[in-house]
């Protein structure tokens, strides 16, 4: 499955996946957003596309924030967000690379090079401490190529 970079005019589509999925998401133009694409073959001139799994890079600085990493429901154990991660790894640079995980899903991040942290930079702690008042408990996590 090829992974497809969306420019800033060709997101509604995904804005409308998350709108579904993940509605607390507030995507921004800043974000690179990245998306698995299925094609249904409905009419056979035109096949119909539909986002089926979504991740987002938001540059933070000179870091970057991993963040609405999403799967379709009905698309789920399958190993799409497995594929997604491994799709962006060359997107990602040692030790400015972080994410916030749900504590069930550390364990998955850490099986493509992320692992909790303690002292990430300044900017990245600020947005992690806004985001634990809002959400679940959340573990930072930071990236490092294995």
């Amino acid at each position: 499955m090829d992974l497809h970079w969306l420019p800033i005019n060709k997101r509604a589509q995904a804005y409308s996946f998350y709108k579904q999925f993940m509605p607390y998401a507030r995507l921004t133009k800043k974000e690179r957003l990245a998306v698995f694409l299925s094609e249904s073959d409905s009419n056979k001139t035109e096949p119909h596309t539909e986002v089926i799994a979504a991740i987002r890079l938001r540059p933070i600085g000179r870091d970057t924030l991993i963040t609405g990493m999403l799967v379709h429901p009905s698309f789920r154990g399958q190993g799409l967000g497995h594929s997604l991660m491994n799709a962006i790894i060359n997107e990602l640079n040692d030790e400015h690379a972080f994410l916030f995980a749900l504590p069930h899903l550390v364990s998955f991040y850490q099986q493509h090079g992320f692992n909790p942290l303690q002292t990430p930079p300044n900017d990245i702690a600020q947005l992690f401490i806004k985001h634990q008042r809002k959400h679940k408990p959340l573990c930072l996590m930071g990236f490092k190529k294995m």
